[in-house]
């Protein structure tokens, strides 16, 4: 899926990490879903896991190229305002993919 390491069209991904409650995750994965057909141009997918009053939107982006001009780009990245949507400020990570089937 993706060229070996240290080449810029390796997949990314951009993770927003928050404390919440069980019901503003389920807000949250229902505004996920709602906007689905809109994702920024770049995503591949995106994922959302919640345990123990913590929850983490994974977003996985084609390539940090993809990515970084996004960023650059919005006013607020999308992970940061749906989270925001539910009343929680995210912490936000850009890490390296190294398997995504």
């Amino acid at each position: 899926m993706k060229p070996a390491s240290g080449n810029d069209a390796t997949v990314v991904a951009a993770i927003f990490e928050a404390e919440m409650s069980r019901e503003q995750a389920e807000e949250l994965a229902r505004l996920m879903h709602d906007g689905r057909e809109t994702r920024p141009d770049g995503v591949l997918t995106a994922a959302l896991t919640f345990d123990d009053g913590f929850a983490r939107l994974t977003a996985y982006w084609k390539d940090r190229d993809t990515l970084d001009r996004y960023f650059a780009a919005a006013s607020v990245p999308r992970g940061v305002e749906l989270m925001r949507k539910v009343g929680v400020e995210p912490q936000v990570t850009i890490v390296e993919v190294l398997e995504l089937g």
